[in-house]
């Protein structure tokens, strides 16, 4: 049996009522693989900034999950002589920088 560890680094950025979150991981293959996350609090909820980390992480592993699986489609359809058309995630902003 082979056990492989793949780690991925979360990077969360706040700025006033905005949380971004980035999550990367680096594949066995050196490809990285990247999501990004966003959340917003509204202005009549209290703050507490632990739930804006979660739900940005939590969207950016969503995001991530999503590329890599498309990776993948992109390196088994040509073998299933399937037709695949892989989209890649275009976010609505940019993370602060």
């Amino acid at each position: 049996m082979t056990t492989k560890r793949w780690n991925i680094g979360i990077d969360i950025t706040e700025q006033d009522d905005e949380t971004y979150a980035c999550a990367t991981l680096t594949t066995a293959d050196g490809v990285n693989v990247t999501g990004a996350g966003r959340a917003h609090r509204s202005p009549a909820d209290r703050s507490i900034p632990e739930v804006g980390d979660e739900i940005a992480t939590a969207r950016a592993l969503f995001r991530l999950s999503h590329c890599l699986n498309q990776i993948a489609v992109k390196k088994i359809a040509p073998q299933r002589h399937a037709l695949q058309e892989v989209v890649e995630l275009n976010l609505p902003w940019e993370l602060p920088g």
